[in-house]
């Protein structure tokens, strides 16, 4: 369905170029007898309802003070992800279907309504990739004016809507059907080669089967037919944690330190419930790709997601090292390039971990500082990782990169870690490069710089991550 208002009057986009602008949600003003549009732009949500305090002021009797939070994130595949959050006594209705205390993913064409109030068409607006998916991308970009196609799989309505893809799946939107809301799901699409071995597939649906954790990914159901295997999983709305990181690198350059220290004690805990149950996550959870955020917004609700590379019985030793070399501890390192040695994945999900607290909390990589001019040329470094075309340059920093691993060089520059004295003991018990020297998840969830704060992060746990598990 596509609505071209004539000359609507753009509520939210003030000081702002048309280029900013990723997606619109077009509304037909009675009072005011006007069309008007309610502009979102990247990581700047709107706000809707009866406060005078939001960005766009409704009135009616069952409009509520703030109704609904609307929000644009990038996707891992480089488009736009438009969700709309309600927080209302009554709901919303999209496409018909009432939603209540849930956060759903706007697609190009759908319908938003507050009840017995105003109606808003959502149109979504390209909005430029920072770096390109594959050789043959469109320059410029092509526009989204189409409306999301479906297919019928059991009881699913798959989308064209790609949230995310990778090297051997891609996650498209979908409906549940049984529902009367039509709740929303992910659903992770696995071609099957011909000849191909499904039994990692397989590993990860009996994994994700056995386990129920707010920051675990929790699985729904699957289908399959003669070329896909499809798995459709929890929706997250939120983004990943590495395209939430980048966001903050553009600007801030780093998250602040009580943010990184919510995210990092909901990975810990994630974890601890893996590593209790003998799993490893190992390179599906080392990039913080693939840890998702729930819904947007600041303090988020962390998912740990794709577990198509964990390990049962983890406190065994093997070969098979998989993952990511940026999070690839030492003895990954070495057993990657020499073929007869060993490593074991409980350890190398704490080293992965303490990575991922040194990017948060300095927007850099704790072994490869020296090989960039800023933090965000890094993050281009690992960008261009994601693409089929990689350059000679990011094949010697590789290697550069291994090297400094297998040294143990952590680079912690004193004039911001030196703020941080006990944020950096817990990164460098983490990163000892001895694994069994290095902390476990139970050592860093006692660690002070969690600890000394754990009141408060319970608190915030409870309200930001319990209430909303279900």
């Amino acid at each position: 369905m596509d609505v071209s208002p004539p000359s609507p009057s753009a509520i939210g986009s003030r000081h702002s170029n048309a280029s900013d602008i990723c997606a619109k949600l077009v509304t037909f003003n009675r009072d005011r007898g006007r069309t008007e549009a309610v502009i979102l732009k990247l990581n700047k949500p709107v706000k809707i309802g009866r406060n005078p305090q939001c960005d766009y002021v409704i009135q009616g009797t069952f409009v509520s003070s703030e109704h609904c939070i609307l929000s644009a994130v990038r996707s891992q595949n480089g488009g736009v992800i438009v969700s709309c959050q309600d927080s209302s006594r009554n709901g919303i209705l999209l496409n018909d279907h009432r939603i209540k205390r849930s956060v759903v993913i706007l697609m190009h064409g759908d319908v938003l309504q507050l009840p017995s109030a105003q109606t808003f068409t959502c149109h979504h607006i390209w909005k430029d990739r920072p770096y390109k998916i594959d050789l043959f991308d469109p320059t410029p970009p092509q526009q989204m004016t189409q409306k999301a196609k479906t297919m019928k799989i059991g009881k699913y309505l798959v989308t064209s809507q790609k949230l995310g893809s990778g090297s051997f799946a891609t996650v498209h939107l979908a409906l549940d059907t049984s529902h009367t809301t039509r709740h929303q799901v992910a659903c992770k699409t696995i071609r099957k080669k011909k000849g191909s071995d499904m039994s990692q597939v397989f590993k990860e649906i009996t994994i994700l089967n056995g386990l129920k954790h707010p920051n675990i990914n929790r699985i729904y159901d699957t289908e399959q037919d003669e070329q896909f295997m499809f798995i459709f999983l929890q929706l997250c709305t939120g983004g990943d944690l590495f395209t939430y990181i980048t966001a903050y690198a553009e600007k801030e350059k780093r998250l602040c330190e009580a943010e990184a220290k919510f995210i990092m004690y909901q990975l810990l805990v994630g974890l601890r419930h893996l590593h209790s149950k003998m799993i490893s996550h190992r390179g599906g959870y080392s990039l913080p790709e693939n840890i998702l955020l729930h819904a947007p917004g600041p303090y988020p609700r962390i998912v740990i997601a794709d577990f198509g590379l964990a390990r049962p019985r983890a406190y065994q030793e093997t070969f098979n090292v998989c993952g990511t070399v940026s999070y690839l501890p030492p003895e990954g390192i070495l057993a990657l390039d020499q073929g007869h040695l060993k490593y074991m994945g409980m350890p190398s999900d704490c080293w992965s971990a303490g990575v991922i607290l040194y990017i948060m909390l300095s927007g850099s990589h704790p072994f490869d500082n020296g090989s960039f001019d800023s933090p965000s040329d890094w993050l281009s470094h690992v960008q261009a990782s994601r693409a089929s075309q990689i350059s000679e340059d990011y094949h010697l920093n590789e290697a550069r990169l291994k090297a400094r691993i297998i040294r143990g060089e952590i680079e912690f520059h004193p004039n911001l870690w030196n703020h941080l004295p006990h944020a950096k003991a817990l990164v460098g018990s983490l990163l000892i490069h001895n694994y069994l020297h290095r902390a476990t998840v139970t050592d860093a969830l006692k660690s002070y710089w969690i600890d000394c704060e754990l009141g408060e992060l319970n608190i915030t746990y409870q309200n930001q991550v319990l209430a909303c598990y279900r």
